[in-house]
């Protein structure tokens, strides 16, 4: 016989499977745009010459995003995302420390040069 209860039993199993295909389903998406996102910084990073200044923050960009690509073609799509993510920020993380070393080396030129311009007077003054 057919009971409330077996009713609401098997309304709620159908209720848990859809939920469970829905959830699969919106979990699969590979992540293509961050991938590509986290490929242009490294390329970026690696043409404004980060690998001379942080050449193991470049280098893990790297491994991470080759790691990202085989866990997107092994269906791996949520650890591919990830994956993608963290080679994306230690790219734009290398980008930005080369960034300030190039600007600190710069700095410190400038100041060698205000220092020697100051010699120079200095040498000036007490000539005449």
């Amino acid at each position: 016989m057919f009971t409330a209860n077996t009713f609401l039993r098997s309304g709620a199993s159908a209720a848990l499977i859809s939920l469970l295909l829905f959830l699969t389903g919106c979990a699969s998406a590979p992540p293509k745009e961050t991938l590509s996102k986290a490929d242009v910084a490294i390329q970026n990073a690696e043409r404004a010459g980060t690998s001379q200044y942080e050449p193991q923050l470049l280098s893990s960009a790297r491994t991470k995003l080759d790691r990202a690509k085989k866990n997107m073609a092994d269906e791996e799509n949520d650890e591919a995302r990830r994956m993608a993510e963290q080679a994306l920020a230690e790219a734009t993380l290398a980008n930005a420390k080369a960034e300030a070393a190039k600007q600190a080396e710069q700095a410190n030129e400038m100041k060698k040069a205000i220092d020697a311009l100051k010699q120079e007077t200095s040498r000036a003054s007490e000539a005449q």
